[in-house]
């Protein structure tokens, strides 16, 4: 099992050898409160678009090799704010992109729960049950899983992503079970730190 401990941005040093931070985007619209909206393209709230510029300088001087985004605007939009900042262009890699829930996006969680559906499948059943023209847990775990280990061994990438994405790997990584997964959803802003896969299991969260 991989090894946690706590960090702040200060302590990842710009000269180590490789390292894949994860971040989640910024706040998302206040009115998506309490709404399903996985891999729908919602917008930010105001206080979203303000913090990506304290952000973004923050990961900026981290000096990433590689910057990657899931293709969702609330994702780019922190990945371009750090890439014009270092003078390169941002790449997009779609399996890093949030769950997708199928017919249940940009409907009401109590909604979905209220025809009948039982969300908790999704992390009790993750191989087999999927929301109506949506994707399993499994599936998201696969994709984000071929991602990392993609990644080459000495880089240092800064992958600009979701809650669900980020949990997973963190939960593969450290061998929890699925149904913990959604315990490891790090908040707005916030960022996970990987060591890549050719390197010694690790990793550190960042506050």
């Amino acid at each position: 099992m991989n090894k946690q401990v706590s960090c702040n941005g200060d302590a990842v040093s710009k000269s180590e050898d490789g390292w894949l931070i994860m971040v989640r985007h910024t706040a998302v619209d206040e009115n998506l409160r309490g709404v399903c909206y996985g891999a729908s393209d919602v917008d930010l709230s105001a206080e979203g678009r303000a913090q990506i510029g304290f952000l973004a300088t923050k990961l900026a001087a981290l000096v990433p090799n590689y910057i990657v985004h899931s293709g969702l605007s609330r994702a780019l939009r922190l990945a371009d704010s750090v890439a014009n900042r270092l003078g390169r262009k941002p790449r997009m890699d779609q399996r890093i992109a949030e769950f997708n829930f199928g017919e249940w996006e940009l409907r009401r969680w109590d909604d979905i729960h209220s025809d009948g559906h039982d969300i908790a499948r999704l992390i009790h059943e993750p191989e087999s049950f999927a929301p109506p023209g949506g994707e399993t847990v499994l599936r998201m775990h696969e994709r984000v899983i071929d991602w990392y280990k993609d990644l080459p061994s000495r880089a240092r990438i800064l992958a600009i992503s979701h809650g669900g994405p980020i949990s997973t790997l963190r939960g593969s990584l450290n061998g929890a079970p699925p149904a913990s997964w959604p315990r490891l959803v790090p908040g707005y802003g916030g960022q996970v730190r990987f060591d890549l896969p050719n390197s010694k299991a690790a990793e550190r969260r960042c506050n």
